[in-house]
């Protein structure tokens, strides 16, 4: 009898111990989303840890075990799907120069359709969130802006010093990753109606070729 209760008491045991485990991804959201929501209707130095941590219903001192600072957990609650950094150092790493305008739209496609079942014909509110902190409080991305204009243009650049000099393959990344990143904003962030609404393919069927002729056609005549 002892052994039975013995046995039934480590069982609870066990059961509590799993317990904390099983809820952190459940407490580690809820204070993503409470962020997001915070950092979006004010500005950064008027959220304070313990104002997130109020309205995701958690404990301040679990904020800091999960993102150790303010300014980590902003930078991971205001991120974008699938970081635009990983997606071309990925697309850089399996493809060639001249491959680069399809694979780059394509992969993009792939990553941000339907992200968390945000993406809608209007936009995504979690995106546009993003675009407007950036907008209004734009030292809180001081850290990461260095950081993201390397990590977006030098893979491209890399590829394209085979056949440019320096200069040329900087130049060409450059605006080439700039027509990208504008064409997915009126996708995703603005939600314009006529690149929202059409398939992934036909985007990049469309702007594949374009993106490419900035990559690698024939420089323009001057």
């Amino acid at each position: 009898m002892t052994a039975t209760v013995r046995g039934a008491d480590e069982s609870q045991s066990g059961t509590s111990r799993r317990g904390p485990r099983a809820e952190s991804g459940q407490a580690r959201a809820a204070i993503l989303s409470a962020a997001r929501r915070l950092f979006v209707d004010s500005e950064f130095s008027a959220v304070s840890l313990r104002a997130i941590a109020r309205t995701a219903g958690v404990d301040t001192s679990l904020v800091r075990y999960y993102f150790g600072t303010k300014q980590n957990l902003y930078n991971e609650a205001m991120s974008v799907p699938t970081g635009p950094h990983h997606i071309i150092a990925r697309v850089c790493a399996k493809h060639g120069a001249d491959e680069l305008g399809e694979a780059l739209i394509r992969a993009f496609v792939q990553a941000w359709d339907g992200h968390v079942g945000e993406f809608t014909e209007r936009g995504s509110s979690t995106l546009q969130g993003v675009v407007q902190a950036m907008m209004t409080q734009p030292y809180a991305f001081e850290q990461v802006t260095e950081f993201y204009q390397h990590s977006l243009i030098d893979p491209v650049v890399e590829l394209l010093e085979d056949r440019y000099d320096h200069e040329e393959a900087e130049l060409r990344a450059s605006i080439g990753l700039a027509r990208l990143l504008g064409l997915f904003c009126t996708r995703y962030v603005v939600g314009l109606d006529a690149v929202a609404q059409i398939s992934g393919d036909e985007l990049v069927a469309r702007e594949g070729p374009s993106l490419q002729q900035v990559l690698t056609g024939p420089p323009p005549t001057r």
